[in-house]
């Protein structure tokens, strides 16, 4: 019964329901001084109104990231976001780490919108013979 408790109160924690993505991206990352301390690519996982799980190689060691992929027309899109966690994934040499973003309002439902349509048009193309909506 506490696990299920347990389960329960960490799901009631989540703000915002998550979405399965598999996004490429190039991330920059920074440190509480917003000086650049690494960079490298990952993926996404999931997303949310507020955040990412992303996958990658490395963990993510800085304070600040700037998650950069492109949209449906070939745009770059950035998101800003702080590295909330990162820990070793169970897959070797993967590592998973949670981002908050921290852009405006209207740069978050941006790159969310542009992770979304790239994901679901990678997904389906070519089903039906149909690959463009």
């Amino acid at each position: 019964m506490n696990d299920r408790q347990d389960s329960n109160t960490h799901a009631e924690k989540r703000k915002h329901p998550r979405v399965e993505t598999f996004n490429e991206v190039d991330y920059i990352l920074l440190d509480e001084n917003k000086r650049k301390v690494g960079e490298g690519k990952g993926r996404t996982v999931n997303l949310s109104q507020s955040g990412a799980l992303l996958e990658t190689d490395s963990p993510l060691d800085g304070t600040f990231i700037v998650l950069i992929t492109l949209d449906l027309e070939g745009n770059k899109v950035h998101v800003k976001g702080r590295v909330a966690h990162s820990r070793e994934s169970e897959n070797p040499g993967c590592y998973l780490s949670g981002v908050r973003f921290a852009g405006s309002r209207q740069e978050n439902i941006q790159a969310i919108v542009a992770f979304v349509k790239t994901y679901y048009r990678k997904k389906y193309a070519g089903r039906n013979g149909d690959s463009e909506q």
